[in-house]
C-alpha cells in the first residue's frame, strides 16, 4: 500500500528521502486502489491527517495526532482504513483481503498536480463535515461515512459516490480467486428495533431495521422520520447500567443540552460518535426522550439482530398515531383526545384546525422508506413531504 504524501506530511513524519518509493505507477486500477494520497491540515487549529484513495476518492481521517503518533503512523493508517470500512458495513473478510493484497505501507511524494487537486477536494469535504470529527479519539469512525456520500465530480470523471465506487472496486479486487466468484462486499448486522411511545392507555409503536454501525444521531433521525416528529425540540438517550451509573447519550450540535447535565450522575457520550453496536445487544432496552417540556419518552427494544448485505434502514410497520407536537405532554394529549372524540365540544373546531399542522401525517410505508434513505445525512422536517 502506497501512501503518497505532501511535503508538509513527510516533514512531520521525518522520513528520509532515500526511503521514499517512486510516486508513479499507481494511476490505474487495481494499483490505484492500493494507493492513497495524504495531507496534514489544520481544522479550527486542530491537526488532521486526511487520506484519499486514488481510485475511489474515499476519505479516511486521523485527528489530532501528537508527535509520538507519527512514530506509529503506519499502524494508525491501517487502523483508520479498517475502522472506516467496518463502519460502512464492509465484511471483515473483504477488509482483511484488501489489507493483505495491498501489502505493507510504504511512502512516496504526491504523484502529480492533478491528484493533489483531487485530494484538496477531499480535504474540503472534511471541512464541510467537520462536526463529525470526534476530539476524543485519533481514529475517526463517522467522518468517512459523511464525506463518502458527497457526489464526486471533476472534468475528467463522471459523477460518482466514493462509497459506491469503493464497494464496487473492492468486490472486483477481492473476489475469490479460487473459483472466480465475486464475494458479497457488505456483510454486517441489522438490529430490529421496536420503538414505543410510553403513554399509559395508548399503544403507539414503530419497528425498523437499522445497521449496527449507525450512530445514535442516525437513530434520532430515524425516530423523527418514522413518527413524523418535527424535530424542533431537544432530545437525549439514556442507557441504565447494572452499576446504576446511567449513560446519557446527548445531542452534540446544540450546546444547551450540556447545561443541565450533572456529570457526576451520568456517563455522558455524544450521539454523533456512539455506534448502536457500542450499546446493543449488551443493553437490549434503552430510552429516548424528545421535547423536554412535553417529555415524550420512547422505549427502544432491540428484538433481534440479523445478517444483511444491504446497508440501509427499513421501516417494518407500526401502530397508533403519535401525539401532536406541543400538545402539553400526556395530560394535554388526553385532553386533546377527549375533545377530538366529541364534535359537540365547544373547542372541537379550533382544536381540529390547530392539530392539522401538529399531528402526524398519513405517510405510506413506501414513502417512509424513501425518507429513511436520507437519515444518514440528517433529518429536516418539511410540511411538503
Amino acid at each position: 500500500m502506497l501512501i503518497q504524501c505532501t511535503k508538509a506530511l513527510l516533514d512531520k513524519m521525518d522520513i528520509d528521502k532515500n526511503e521514499l518509493k517512486s510516486s508513479q505507477g499507481h494511476e490505474h486500477f487495481p494499483d490505484s486502489l492500493k494507493a492513497w494520497h495524504a495531507n496534514i491540515i489544520n481544522i479550527y487549529r486542530r491537526k488532521a491527517i486526511v487520506l484519499m484513495n486514488n481510485e475511489t476518492r474515499y476519505v479516511v481521517v486521523i485527528y489530532r495526532p501528537k508527535p509520538k503518533d507519527f512514530k506509529e503512523i503506519k499502524k494508525l493508517i491501517k487502523e483508520g482504513i479498517i475502522a472506516a470500512l467496518h463502519m460502512e458495513g464492509i465484511s471483515e473478510d473483504i477488509i482483511n483481503r484488501y489489507m493483505v493484497k495491498a501489502g505493507e505501507i510504504e511512502f512516496s511524494k504526491t504523484a502529480n498536480a492533478s491528484m493533489v487537486a483531487k485530494m484538496n477536494k477531499a480535504v474540503r469535504s472534511v471541512w464541510v463535515m467537520s462536526e463529525y470529527l470526534d476530539e476524543s479519539t485519533l481514529i475517526q469512525r463517522y467522518i468517512s461515512i459523511m464525506t463518502s456520500r458527497f457526489t464526486y465530480i471533476s472534468l475528467n470523471d463522471e459523477g460518482f459516490y466514493p462509497i459506491e465506487k469503493m464497494i464496487e472496486d473492492l468486490g472486483i479486487y477481492c473476489s475469490n480467486d479460487n473459483n472466480g466468484d465475486t464475494q458479497e462486499v457488505l456483510d454486517f448486522e441489522l438490529y430490529q428495533l421496536k420503538i414505543k411511545i410510553d403513554i399509559e392507555g395508548f399503544d403507539i409503536w414503530r419497528k425498523v431495521l437499522v445497521p449496527s454501525t449507525y450512530s445514535f444521531r442516525h437513530l434520532h433521525n430515524i425516530i423523527q422520520t418514522v413518527f413524523d416528529w418535527q424535530n424542533y425540540h431537544l432530545h437525549a438517550f439514556e442507557v441504565k447500567k447494572d452499576d446504576m451509573i446511567v449513560i446519557r447519550v446527548v445531542m452534540d450540535n446544540n450546546p444547551d443540552t450540556l447545561e443541565w447535565l450533572d456529570f457526576y450522575d451520568y456517563d455522558v457520550l455524544q450521539e454523533s460518535f456512539v455506534a448502536l453496536e457500542d450499546i446493543f445487544p449488551e443493553y437490549s432496552e434503552i430510552s429516548y426522550e424528545y421535547d423536554f417540556g412535553d417529555s415524550w419518552n420512547h422505549t427502544i427494544t432491540c428484538e433481534k439482530s440479523i445478517k444483511s448485505h444491504e446497508f440501509k434502514v427499513s421501516y417494518l410497520g407500526g401502530e397508533g398515531e403519535r401525539p401532536p407536537e406541543d400538545v402539553g405532554g400526556s395530560g394535554g394529549y388526553e385532553e386533546y383526545m377527549s375533545i377530538m372524540a366529541d364534535e359537540t365540544d365547544p373547542e372541537y373546531e379550533s382544536m381540529k384546525i390547530w392539530a392539522e399542522s401538529q399531528k402526524e401525517r398519513e405517510i405510506s410505508p413506501e414513502k417512509i422508506n424513501e425518507r429513511l434513505k436520507r437519515v444518514i445525512n440528517g433529518y429536516y422536517y418539511s410540511p411538503y413531504y
